[in-house]
């Protein structure tokens, strides 16, 4: 995992067997996005435009195209993310059927109430035995 500073660290990531189809699963910490290499807060950092080309504190650590490319996957995922966000709520959390033709973008609402909004979404989806396309 690369953090900040462009610094890699090396952690151990937990495989599982599930007792049901006995396949083996990666448990991956909050902190990191399937198929990526930087934190999950270095990519959100970027994804809220907190983090740019352009910062003198991210001189090595994102490339340009890095942060691009998270760009293009965050958007082209965005309606994956809002429809399996309205599934968990209405099919988990019992908020009822009014929320999946809700005219309010629940990733919206969650990106500006939470700085771990990445971290959280990501758990929500792959939790429940969903995933994001990467790119």
């Amino acid at each position: 995992m690369k953090t900040e500073g462009g610094t890699k660290q090396f952690i151990q990531i937990e495989r599982l067997k599930c007792t049901h189809c006995k396949r083996l699963h990666n448990a991956l910490p909050d902190f990191l996005v399937p198929h990526k290499h930087y934190a999950a807060p270095i990519i959100s950092g970027v994804l809220d435009q907190i983090i740019s080309a352009d910062d003198l504190d991210a001189e090595d650590y994102p490339c340009e195209q890095t942060m691009k490319r998270w760009h293009r996957w965050f958007n082209g995922n965005r309606n994956n993310i809002e429809g399996n966000m309205r599934s968990i709520g209405c099919r988990l959390l019992g908020l009822g059927e009014d929320l999946l033709s809700a005219r309010i973008s629940l990733l919206t609402h969650l990106r500006k109430s939470s700085e771990a909004w990445l971290e959280t979404i990501l758990r929500m989806i792959y939790n429940t035995g969903s995933f994001l396309t990467p790119v």
